[in-house]
């Protein structure tokens, strides 16, 4: 795998797999963040990842400086003297995506085979706990590789999915957009350019919560040329995507679907679709769902795995690293999985929007600011990267 994929489009992967979640995949989130909004949210998704792109691209340039894998030692580096107060609070806006993320994840697989197969939703959500903990329990290269074969049939299922529609509805879509500019179209409220723009800069904070489970994979490229082709290939993959997703929805808003809970399943039964697409649009949210898992987990799973061996020696704390890993990565599952049985995820699903701001303070601005050179410390490590 690794001769036939370079590291850096396995590390765009991971991104690409980790953002194509089951809420984004039913294309929920593309109607809760961008078309419930004014009519400028079509630029939207090209600057939320504009956000993240550049942030992660900052994170993972401190992560290869000091060689800082896990988000734990990682935030120190960030935050520098300041690591007393604001490293603890990024490490609890963490857990905290963490444990709703893939509880969702959970939750929203669970519920999507059932309908598919019937089958349990107990029974279902313990199959996918048992995926995502074999796959974390492997190490960084199995993530990347499982990371890699989850994109590229992601892909491919959008692609099937949204492009027959995107042709066919072509019209109806320019239609649609023109009935929501000029307000023949109602969509949510505030409708106004800041509230578009709001919503945007949070759903990129909002993603970039998620820097710790990119950053561990940062040892694989560490030099400057292949981390900025992991991002500008990131880049260009998720905001593709998200454009797909954005049309196809758009295509028919006129209908409803923006009240639907699974608009892409909308799109497939009143457009080109039939039973072997909703069985396909069905893989895509149960797959999304668990490399979301996969990558969350496994981020965390690192940093438990440091914590553990923190009093050991080299040698020791690589003899223990496999027993770690699946110590921490069963605990982290197994905490997720009874968030998920306690039926909080009505309730939790609501805070994504406020992750989204808090992460805007905590994490986002404070990457952006050491990465442009406008927050320096003695040691820092971004001025003249950001530069070049």
């Amino acid at each position: 795998m690794n001769k036939l994929i370079p590291a850096y489009l396995a590390i765009a992967f991971v991104w690409f797999s980790s953002h194509f979640g089951g809420g984004f995949a039913s294309g929920r989130q593309i109607v809760a963040f961008y078309l419930n909004h004014h009519w400028t949210s079509i630029f939207m998704p090209a600057v939320s990842m504009l956000i993240m792109a550049l942030s992660l691209y900052f994170s993972m340039l401190i992560a290869a400086k000091y060689e800082v894998y896990d988000y734990s030692s990682w935030s120190k580096k960030l935050y520098g003297s300041t690591s007393t107060v604001m490293a603890p609070l990024f490490e609890i806006l963490f857990n905290v995506l963490l444990v709703l993320v893939t509880a969702v994840a959970f939750a929203t697989g669970g519920s999507t085979i059932t309908k598919a197969f019937g089958s349990s939703y107990m029974l279902n959500t313990v199959v996918i706990a048992g995926v995502i903990f074999v796959l974390t329990i492997y190490g960084a290269d199995m993530v990347r590789k499982s990371a890699t074969v989850v994109s590229i049939i992601l892909i491919a299922c959008i692609f099937i999915i949204y492009i027959p529609n995107i042709i066919k509805f072509f019209p109806k879509i320019i239609e649609n957009f023109a009935a929501i500019r000029n307000g023949d179209i109602a969509t949510g409220s505030p409708n106004t350019l800041l509230d578009s723009i709001w919503w945007a800069f949070k759903y990129g904070a909002l993603q970039c919560c998620a820097i710790g489970a990119y950053i561990v994979h940062v040892q694989a490229c560490p030099d400057k040329a292949s981390l900025k082709k992991a991002t500008i290939v990131g880049y260009f993959i998720n905001t593709g995507i998200m454009y797909l997703t954005y049309l196809g929805i758009l295509a028919f808003v006129d209908q409803g679907i923006l009240k639907e809970a699974v608009p892409s399943l909308f799109v497939i039964m009143h457009g080109v679709g039939g039973t072997w697409m909703t069985l396909l649009i069905s893989l895509c949210i149960v797959i999304g769902a668990v490399s979301t898992g996969v990558a969350l987990v496994y981020g965390t799973t690192n940093r438990l795995v440091n914590f553990f061996g923190r009093n050991m020696t080299p040698e020791e704390k690589e003899n223990k690293r496999k027993i770690h890993s699946i110590i921490a990565s069963a605990f982290l599952i197994l905490a997720c999985w009874i968030v998920a049985q306690l039926g909080l995820i009505p309730l939790i699903g609501k805070g994504y929007g406020n992750i989204g701001w808090v992460s805007l303070l905590i994490l986002t601005l404070p990457v952006l600011l050491r990465g442009f050179g406008l927050w320096r410390f003695s040691d820092d490590v971004t001025t003249k990267a950001a530069a070049e």
